[in-house]
């Protein structure tokens, strides 16, 4: 439910024209910063608050309009919420990030509404600002936890899923999508060998090799266990095959030519893979068709590519 519900427009005027202190020293004990403006944009006054976000005085605040405080694009901002406040007059709710004076970005919710005269006309606004950063930083995390594989930083399955579908479906027609479904080749060895943090070593090192290596338009997800999916677009449609195949290449030969580092020396990590060019099918069979070429190249002798 929004702060400011209703206000008599007789009580905000004779306020605002000084005639009731009391009101004045109620709203300056208030911790949140509150600023009252007329028709024309022009600040009528404020709270303590208010001077200690703005860094200015009421005295100096009264009398002044938006684009004499801040900057052109903010100050756009908040004169076009403004005159939508008045334009369609009652409460009005948004959230902004903002440059504090001191520099820091922080997210505010503002919370205005406007105000009449004693003719029933609109005479201007008064609004509250709420300081919502920390609760726009927690909404943050939990998003990019929701979003990415907390080992290694990527696009885990569910959201790499959503960003290929999306990818397929703005696909023009001159440009391809294609995939590659990647596997770690004797991924439980490692563990056997170097022990059980080594295997979250080894999949940290191929994703940041991965990253450092991909091509810039290339999407690289942590599909699950030892398994990587590579989301790869290419300008030209006629050649899928032959580009991929040279693509899934330099992703396989990256890893095999960096190898992880460990305590007791380098150990060199291969990959296998399966390649699917987008022909019209649906994302899954893509996979599908992907998977299965995986286990193809790993009957083969593991440490190479399958194309279709």
């Amino acid at each position: 439910m929004p702060l400011i519900s209703s206000i008599d427009g007789a009580d905000l005027l004779h306020f605002f024209s000084g005639e009731n202190e009391l009101l004045q020293l109620t709203i300056d004990v208030l911790p949140v910063p509150i600023f009252y403006k007329d028709t024309h944009g022009v600040y009528l006054g404020c709270n303590r608050a208010f001077e200690e976000f703005i860094k200015i005085t009421r005295q100096q605040l009264v009398g002044r309009s938006v684009y004499e405080l801040f900057d052109k694009d903010l100050a756009d901002v908040y004169q076009k919420a403004d005159i939508e406040l008045f334009n369609d007059p009652g409460i009005q709710v948004y959230e902004k990030k903002i440059r504090t004076f001191e520099g820091n970005d922080i997210y505010v919710k503002f919370h205005k509404t406007s105000f009449n005269d004693v003719q029933g006309n609109v005479a201007g606004l008064i609004g509250v600002i709420f300081d919502i950063t920390e609760q726009k930083i927690l909404e943050e995390k939990l998003l990019k936890k929701a979003a990415y594989d907390e080992l290694t930083g990527l696009y885990n399955r569910c959201q790499g899923y959503a960003v290929a579908e999306k990818l397929i479906s703005q696909v023009e027609e001159d440009q391809q999508v294609a995939i590659i479904m990647i596997d770690i080749d004797h991924f439980k060895r490692i563990n056997d060998t170097f022990g059980h943090l080594s295997d979250d070593e080894a999949l940290r090192h191929i994703a940041s090799t991965f990253q450092t290596h991909k091509h810039d338009s290339d999407i690289i997800i942590r599909w699950g266990g030892e398994e990587f999916l590579i989301l790869v677009k290419l300008s030209d449609a006629s050649h899928c095959v032959d580009n991929m195949a040279a693509i899934a290449e330099h992703y396989r030969s990256v890893i095999e030519n960096h190898p992880l580092p460990m305590y007791s020396g380098k150990v060199t990590i291969t990959i296998s893979g399966g390649v699917s060019c987008y022909t019209g099918q649906t994302l899954l069979e893509m996979i599908n068709e992907a998977d299965n070429l995986l286990y193809k190249a790993k009957s083969l002798g593991k440490n190479q590519m399958c194309v279709r």
